[in-house]
């Protein structure tokens, strides 16, 4: 009996010995866990910017921090790259160019009796014709367009003009350059008796249409000449005598 009494007695004991043993592990394990919990983690993701950088310092990461402050640099340098890119280009300097092209040089008039002296002299050969000269007296290039109008008397259109005479381009005057026209005053006789003139009127016209512009140009003859408005005749503006010298 006595001995029944000492075995269940120490199987008590036993057992409480266990469960005691088992009880201070299971205390050792939560605070092991919780001690673990209350460690920083190093691997926490860091973030961009400055963000990135108070992350890092947060957590004790140095490689998080760094990390922060690069982005912000790249962000600075981005700004900085915008800033550039928005800068106005430098104005070009258009004034030398545009008073070289507009150079009195190549600037041209018209010609009219403002820049031009006429002279009329009276030829022999062929019989009843007049050399007509204008030069230019003026300080700029001009031209001669078309056709002298020409009047010897009243009449209100000018003698007519030989088409056959055109220039193969507008006759062009520097100062103290000559233009050349030829005129018959009269034809063949057909029993009209010419009037006497010393004196001819010459209009100068555009380069559109057959208007005239400017002022008209006289010139005195050495000598009276018959005139015939019927029968009388003007040549083209030439460059030289010699293309009206046989008219």
């Amino acid at each position: 009996m006595r001995t029944n009494l000492r075995i269940t007695a120490a199987a008590t004991t036993a057992l409480i010995a266990a469960l005691s043993l088992s009880a201070c592990g299971s205390d050792s394990g939560s605070k092991e866990s919780d001690k673990a919990a209350s460690k920083p983690s190093a691997s926490a993701p860091a973030t961009s910017g400055t963000d990135g950088g108070r992350q890092g310092a947060t957590t004790g990461g140095d490689s998080a921090g760094t990390t922060g402050g690069t982005g912000g640099t790249s962000g600075g340098s981005g700004s900085t790259t915008g800033g550039h890119g928005t800068a106005k280009p430098a104005k070009s300097d258009g004034k030398q160019s545009g008073g070289q092209s507009g150079s009195g040089s190549s600037k041209r008039v018209t010609c009219t009796g403002s820049n031009m002296k006429l002279t009329a002299t009276p030829i022999s050969r062929p019989i009843n014709h007049i050399l007509l000269t204008a030069t230019n007296t003026g300080k700029t290039t001009c031209n001669a367009y078309d056709a002298p109008a020409i009047k010897f008397s009243n009449a209100q259109s000018p003698i007519p003009v030989d088409k056959d005479t055109i220039p193969q381009a507008v006759v062009t005057l520097a100062p103290g350059q000559s233009a050349y026209a030829m005129v018959r005053t009269q034809g063949e006789p057909d029993g009209t008796d010419p009037y006497m003139t010393s004196q001819v009127v010459v209009y100068f016209r555009g380069a559109v249409g057959m208007e005239s512009v400017g002022r008209s140009a006289y010139a005195s003859l050495a000598k009276p000449v018959g005139v015939v408005d019927a029968q009388a005749m003007a040549t083209y503006w030439q460059s030289s005598m010699g293309a009206i010298s046989a008219w």
